[in-house]
């Protein structure tokens, strides 16, 4: 993630624009990405991707894409989106983890998991990112900020490897 799309997501944040008008322009996006060809195009006008993206979007957040338009970012809009979420989940005290499993987990495990994490981190709350990655062969990893739990096949796989490789 790049710099100018975190500062993008902080002013963003500043204008109030709220998480849900967030997930709707998302989705209005991945949905429709001729829409976003058309806002990365240098030779479609301003004024038409203003006055478009004025009928598809809420006031605030149509003039900051009009923004990002009129300085030729508008590719950054998933990333700076992304930002967005984590910045507003670390201001309302939410944390961030990314939970990267082989089989998806049942629900009283994802709750058991939030309740860990908001137990050892003081957290209010939790937004967990769910990732299948078949490459685990099984069990799963929870990535936490800077800390990583490794309770997959494919690690311990590896630890044991390195325990042969010492002696």
């Amino acid at each position: 993630m790049t710099q100018t799309s975190i500062n993008y997501a902080r002013v963003l944040y500043e204008l109030s624009v709220t998480p849900e008008s967030i997930k709707d322009a998302k989705r209005v996006l991945e949905e429709t990405p001729q829409l976003l060809q058309i806002l990365e195009s240098p030779v479609v006008p301003l004024l038409q991707k203003e006055k478009a993206v004025g009928r598809i979007f809420e006031k605030k957040l149509a003039d900051f894409i009009c923004v990002l338009c009129k300085y030729r970012h508008a590719e950054l809009l998933f990333e700076i989106f992304q930002a967005y979420q984590e910045y507003y989940n670390e201001q309302n005290h939410i944390l961030n983890a990314v939970l990267y499993y082989v089989t998806p987990p049942a629900k009283e495990q994802l709750e058991e998991i939030k309740k860990f994490l908001e137990q050892k981190y003081g957290a209010e709350d939790t937004a967990l990112e769910l990732k299948e990655d078949k490459s685990l062969v099984g069990g799963f990893i929870l990535r936490v900020e800077d800390q990583e739990f490794d309770y997959s096949l494919k690690g311990r796989i590896n630890a044991l490897q390195q325990k042969l490789i010492w002696r």
